[in-house]
């Protein structure tokens, strides 16, 4: 039963779709991690792909934990909310050069956001037009302006 279970969740997983790496595992890990697939495992369980990113900067300068220079998602998502995060990290950057997530960035976003939703507000109230959506909308902005 337990070899069983252990199959299942093995073909549930594989072949895997992409693995995300970081730059500096080209030459090591990521290598050696295709090899062993491509030994262990026949041509449909071989990765589909590999992806690998550059580092991540807070504010220009490179995140570490020994400095204290780092932003968890949990606590990037309490500060500046899930948008303001996804807004921020879609400015960082992309692809093997070092992405840089600004704070200013992310502030500037709840910002544009709140004048944005302020804006729709008052276009729906001044159109006059009543439906489900106009009402669902004006619902939303009024719990998120609080």
């Amino acid at each position: 039963a337990s070899l069983d279970k252990m199959k299942l969740e093995f073909e549930y997983w594989y072949p895997v779709d992409v693995r995300v790496s970081g730059r500096d595992l080209i030459q090591n890990h990521l290598t050696f991690w295709i090899y062993n697939h491509v030994a262990l495992f026949g041509k449909d369980k071989h990765p589909k792909g590999v992806r690998t990113n550059g580092f991540m900067l807070l504010n220009s300068r490179k995140m570490s934990k020994k400095d204290g220079n780092f932003v968890t998602l949990h606590d990037g998502v309490e500060k500046y909310s899930a948008d303001g995060m996804r807004f921020a990290l879609a400015n960082a950057g992309d692809g093997l050069e070092d992405a840089n997530f600004e704070e200013s960035v992310a502030d500037n976003a709840i910002l544009r956001l709140h004048t944005q939703m302020i804006w729709t507000l008052e276009v729906i109230q001044a159109s006059g037009v009543k439906n489900a959506a106009t009402e669902a909308i004006a619902a939303a902005v009024t719990i998120i302006k609080g």
